[in-house]
């Protein structure tokens, strides 16, 4: 094979993610593939169709793969922190805690690979934009940047500025600038909009077909027309939480009540993934080995031996989402925690030094849902979210197309059905009708509480950026710091330290960083 040009941004911050040559090798077939293996031969020039598949499969491990590199690569993000952080994991009594979690000690190392491998994924998405340069390949140049986009927003809502305008050009001094949060934003949704443009004004472009491992990860199973008008509702639901983030405040760039509604004039809820459309990732997850697992099985379930997953001992239920489950009469509570050897969901509060709380005594991470398996799709913007988010929009008048009442009882429903609760639409339909005015909308002291409220409780390990974002964003749910011994800190961190390869590398543009102290102090542009 030819040699690859690499874009060698900050040592290995934009090495191009190498599974591109395994999904090109595959085909992406529905079949067993190393998603996450690196090759040693790097074509100078690759099919936008292989690009896109391991890209997308490259943004499901980063939101789901624990912190691991494959070589120099590192392959995967840490969500583990924000399922801690936002009440849904905790740390076993059977180790020793970490401080970086537990006391918020956060270093330049703290979740490193939400940074790293969010920039490797960005130059594959690159790759294949820079080789969609005709008409006809028109849908992957607007997929790679509806995807670009999505990364970045992650990125922002991570560490806030960061390096984007200049980020993926080649640079042989190291040293790229940074724009802030709201300046990548701005850009981001922009980019959103003209590849739905793009998408619209291309209605002959070659097709996707099974390559598009997000909305036709089954051959053939999805028309172009369908597959394309899902791509464009996914654009529109990652724009709406892109202005959703704004609503609170007006400053450093933030859009505001005012401008977030303006930005959305004109949006109905047809224009948003809707029941049963979700954005999930499914490459050919298998069980037959380790790297081809669906990410977050490998991390808190088992491998393909069947051994305990990398984590599968260390992160335990915690007791703040235990409760809440079943003060409120939850049947989700079995679909993300595992029954203990007593038959019960027994969870462990934030920061414990019980020593009486060992791991048959405190529940295992279920994760996806009642049959958590290797072969499982990862969600990206899963069906739920997007009507949480709608709910919310339509409640501050956003919107237009239904009302914020119908629309929460389709998320609950759609978390139920994500989830395999049995007879989910009859479940959530018991489960808001319930006397509850944190689960029945029509009893709700206020409906931003439970719309905010009930789509914390559906985000448990699926999503916790987003749960993340709103409590940053809104205070909901108000979920309390730890109780480990010696902390200080009044509040959860809100936002991770750049990491260590900006530090040493690039450090003359980093904003601030390095003694982690900042993330407690330092806030995302959108915070009020």
């Amino acid at each position: 094979m030819k040699k690859l040009t690499i874009f060698k941004r900050k040592v290995n911050i934009a090495l191009l993610f190498t599974g591109v040559v395994l999904a090109g090798m595959y085909g992406c077939k529905k079949g067993t593939f190393d998603i996450n293996g690196s090759n040693p031969n790097s074509p100078i020039s690759v099919l936008p169709k292989y690009t896109l598949s391991s890209a997308l499969a490259g943004t499901a491990n980063l939101m789901y793969s624990p912190v691991a590199f494959n070589g120099t690569v590192p392959i995967g993000g840490n969500q583990d922190i924000l399922n801690n952080w936002m009440g849904y994991w905790t740390q076993s009594g059977a180790y020793t805690p970490s401080n970086t979690y537990v006391l918020y000690q956060l270093t330049s190392g703290t979740g490193s690979g939400n940074w790293d491998a969010a920039y490797n994924n960005l130059g594959n998405y690159k790759l294949m934009i820079t080789n969609s340069n005709t008409a006809s390949l028109a849908n992957y140049k607007a997929v790679g940047m509806i995807m670009t986009a999505f990364v970045y927003q992650r990125i922002v809502d991570l560490y806030n500025s960061a390096p984007f305008s200049t980020a993926l050009a080649p640079n042989g001094t190291f040293s790229y600038k940074y724009d802030s949060g709201s300046v990548i934003y701005k850009a981001c949704i922009a980019k959103i909009d003209s590849a739905v443009a793009i998408i619209k004004a291309n209605p002959s472009a070659a097709p996707l077909g099974s390559y598009d491992v997000m909305f036709n990860n089954t051959a053939g199973s999805v028309t172009e027309p369908v597959e394309m008008g899902l791509w464009i509702k996914f654009a529109n639901t990652l724009k709406l939480k892109m202005l959703m983030r704004q609503t609170q405040s007006s400053a450093n760039g933030s859009l505001g009540d005012a401008g977030v509604k303006a930005a959305l004039a004109g949006y109905t809820t047809t224009d948003f993934l809707g029941v049963g459309e979700d954005g999930s990732v499914n490459p050919g997850y298998s069980g037959a080995a380790d790297n081809a697992e669906n990410p977050m099985y490998l991390d808190i379930e088992y491998d393909a031996s069947g051994a305990p997953g990398t984590n599968e001992k260390y992160f335990r239920a915690n007791a703040y989402g235990v409760n809440f489950y079943k003060t409120h009469n939850d049947p989700r509570d079995s679909a993300f925690y595992l029954f203990n050897g007593a038959h019960a969901i027994q969870g462990r509060a934030y920061g414990s030094q019980n020593g009486n709380e060992a791991n048959s005594v405190i529940s295992a991470i279920s994760g996806y849902g009642l049959s958590p398996s290797p072969s499982e799709s990862a969600p990206i913007i899963p069906a739920f979210e997007s009507l949480f988010l709608q709910a919310e929009a339509l409640q501050r008048g956003y919107i237009t197309g239904s009302t914020a009442l119908t629309t929460y009882n389709s998320a609950v429903v759609e978390s139920f059905r994500i989830l395999g609760i049995p007879g989910y639409a009859a479940a959530a339909a018991t489960y808001t009708g319930q006397n509850d005015p944190l689960t029945n909308f029509a009893l709700a002291a206020d409906p931003f509480t439970i719309i905010i409220t009930q789509k914390w409780a559906a985000c448990n390990s699926l999503d916790p950026l987003e749960s993340y974002s709103d409590y940053r964003r809104l205070g909901i749910p108000a979920i309390p710091v730890s109780i480990y011994p010696g902390v200080t800190a009044t509040h959860i961190p809100y936002r991770f330290p750049y990491p260590t390869s900006e530090i040493n590398y690039n450090g003359g543009n980093v904003p601030d960083g390095g003694t982690g102290t900042e993330a407690l102090t330092s806030k995302i542009f959108w915070m009020p």
